[in-house]
């Protein structure tokens, strides 16, 4: 038995139908460019759910602050990563735009929520997962190999290599938790999210709060 199969499949549930609310309003902006309303919600500035990354560690209004013509190079980017074929063009892509602050974490979010049947989110939420699941669900190792990403300096060379080399070992993981979750939310009586990589994000979150917050 996982991890997973002890999660509250109707809190998971409920998170993915925030996310995925979020995740329509953010293209609804952008389709509109309406730029201060969309890089707000890209940021998790205007509503947390947008982006946890940067909620959580209040960059979005250091990469607002911090980065010249910011807003327009941000909707530049959404830009690109609505046409991406695959998720493992995003770490190159952030590293490109040069904006500070703007990492694999609060990037790779941003690019799930613009397009989520492509790209994955790599935080804390899903680096967590990976690592529980890496370590046959052992808590406190997982605990320990995350508090490597926790404390990276996010504007490092170093922090980036690492943080790009753990985007790339997410693909099967995710792909594994959304499967799996799927399962498990249907024993439990509860319909799966549809879309995928926002369906393992909402999982990886659940799995965070109940064993590592």
């Amino acid at each position: 038995m996982s991890a997973l199969s002890s999660l509250d499949w109707h809190a998971v549930r409920d998170h993915y139908d925030l996310r995925q609310k979020a995740s329509t309003e953010l293209l609804r902006l952008h389709a509109q460019r309406k730029l201060p309303q969309f890089i707000d919600l890209l940021l998790g500035i205007s509503d947390s759910t947008g982006n946890y990354s940067a909620s959580e560690h209040g960059l979005g209004p250091k990469i607002i602050a911090e980065n010249l013509n910011a807003e327009d190079r941000l909707y530049a980017i959404s830009t690109d990563f609505l046409r991406v074929k695959s998720a493992h063009e995003i770490p190159p892509m952030i590293r490109g735009a040069r904006l500070r602050y703007f990492q694999i974490g609060v990037g790779s979010e941003a690019s799930c929520m613009l397009n989520p049947r492509v790209c994955w989110v790599a935080n804390v939420r899903t680096i967590w997962t990976h690592l529980v699941i890496k370590h046959a669900d052992n808590f406190q190792k997982a605990a320990e190999e995350l508090q490597l990403y926790r404390d990276s300096d996010v504007t490092s060379e170093m922090a980036y290599e690492m943080w790009q080399a753990i985007h790339g070992e997410l693909a099967g993981t995710i792909t594994r938790v959304a499967e799996e979750g799927a399962q498990l939310a249907k024993r439990a009586a509860v319909s799966p999210g549809s879309v995928k990589y926002i369906w393992a994000d909402a999982i990886a979150n659940q799995l965070y709060q109940d064993y590592y917050e």
